[in-house]
């Protein structure tokens, strides 16, 4: 079953299209990730499905119920039971941990011991049961980050929406709420959208990744499909880094490089030009190998370093453990490519 369906979503703000026709869906109880640049549209697509911004055409379906049609709305936002967690988390101040929680039980009418059974238990899903009395400000922003997660999960809402919920916290706090996110998304198993500009976020939390720009979704595929199986220049350049060098085909399955001829799959054809596309950890130093170049500048990562290549008129880069000076000559090998038309 799908949880949620969007159909050919628009949105035209000051005469521009800021969503161009997007469609996508969600399994029951998976986690897509609307991933791209700021400016995409993918924040605006999220507001347009809680019901927040009203599109200009397409249609969204939200467990198979229309919820709008172009400018008519079918189904109003409190109607849609959608959780939300905002980029600025949206807590309030003069309201302690559990009263933040709770707000949402007391607006649908829950019953107060009702509701403190449901807060206990939430508490108890995000290790912060010792904070029930604490207020937001005293919290740090890890603790912030799952009060807010537990604030729009409460309902039981029938999708959870999530706009760049961890773009305010430091990197090793980071990595601890990521998990958290997707342990008690696994848990509850609540259907989730999952606004992002940061891969690392999108490659671990995702079921699928559907990469925007400039307002159109360029691909939609599990994480593993768009980092090794890019659809567009666009995907293949901006998630990870990459080496798209152009080639010839010089007939079936061959083609020429910069480093010579190559016996590689050509689908059939046999002329015009075509790329070679492949990752800088798919490429390695080695003596054996049969492409020669220099070494042009090194960037130290932590357990690897990143190395520019200059070789036969073209600039790749590679990431390596071992250190090489600057202006070294190597040989190194292309372990793994794919031939590209885009």
């Amino acid at each position: 079953m799908k949880s949620l369906q969007v159909k050919q979503l628009v949105k035209i703000f000051d005469k521009k299209e800021i969503v161009r026709g997007i469609s996508f869906d969600v399994e029951n109880g998976h986690l897509l990730t609307l991933l791209g640049p700021s400016g995409c549209g993918k924040t605006t697509t999220l507001r347009i499905i809680a019901g927040i911004e009203i599109p200009d055409c397409g249609e969204i379906y939200i467990d198979e119920k229309l919820a709008s049609r172009d400018k008519k709305i079918c189904i109003s936002q409190k109607e849609r039971n959608i959780g939300m967690v905002f980029q600025d988390l949206a807590l309030w101040p003069h309201m302690t941990v559990y009263e933040n929680i709770e707000f949402g039980l007391k607006t649908n009418g829950i019953r107060r011991d009702e509701r403190r059974k449901k807060i206990e238990e939430v508490l108890q899903s995000i290790n912060m049961q010792k904070y029930a009395r604490a207020y937001p400000q005293t919290l740090s922003g890890g603790q912030k980050q799952l009060v807010a997660i537990a604030r729009s999960i409460i309902t039981r809402p029938r999708l959870l929406l999530m706009d760049e919920p961890l773009s305010n916290i430091d990197v090793k706090l980071r990595q601890d709420i990521r998990r958290e996110i997707k342990r008690i998304q696994q848990e509850t198993n609540i259907t989730t959208l999952y606004v992002t500009h940061d891969q690392e976020d999108a490659f671990f939390l995702s079921d699928r990744i559907a990469v925007m720009n400039e307002g159109k979704v360029e691909q939609i595929g599990s994480p593993e499909e768009i980092y090794f199986s890019p659809e567009s220049l666009f995907v293949a350049q901006f998630v990870g880094e990459s080496n798209c060098i152009e080639v010839n085909i010089a007939g079936i399955n061959r083609i020429v490089t910069p480093w010579g001829e190559l016996s590689h799959p050509t689908d059939n054809h046999t002329k015009g030009t075509a790329k070679i596309f492949f990752r800088p950890h798919q490429v390695k130093i080695d003596q054996s190998g049969c492409c020669k170049g220099k070494l042009v500048k090194r960037d130290f990562m932590g357990e690897w370093y990143r190395y520019h290549v200059s070789s036969s008129g073209v600039e790749i880069v590679l990431y390596d453990e071992n250190s090489y000076n600057v202006g070294k000559h190597v040989k190194f090998s292309i372990k793994e490519m794919k031939l590209v038309s885009f």
